[in-house]
């Protein structure tokens, strides 16, 4: 799949400046890539996230993954206020496990190469 790579740090760069807002100052990345999959955790601590932000968070990237956007439209994601990256991400995604205990946010997301 061409631009595999680049797709992938756009996933992370944006689910990065998401927790960045919440108003993280701390973030982790680990990044696993093998034949099949690519997979990568995010953690960040952020202090009293609220429940329904979790919600619409794991709402949100958790969609259906839409191949045919991820191909036409992964490039046009561009800074703003809204949700529009966030819901591009999910529809780049094939899942997402969103934790958060002791003011730690996790996220966990796969992406089949498939």
């Amino acid at each position: 799949m061409k631009y595999y790579f680049k797709r992938n740090l756009k996933i992370i760069n944006e689910l990065m400046t998401y927790l960045y807002k919440l108003g993280s100052k701390d973030i982790t990345v680990n990044l696993h890539r093998d034949e099949n999959k690519t997979s990568f955790v995010i953690s960040a601590q952020i202090d009293n996230i609220d429940t329904q932000e979790l919600i619409k968070l794991d709402s949100i990237l958790n969609t259906k993954r839409q191949h045919e956007v991820e191909e036409s439209y992964w490039h046009l994601g561009v800074e703003s206020e809204t949700e529009d990256e966030l819901s591009l991400v999910g529809m780049m995604i094939d899942s997402a496990i969103i934790s958060y205990d002791n003011n730690i946010i996790k996220l966990e997301i796969l992406r089949n190469d498939s």
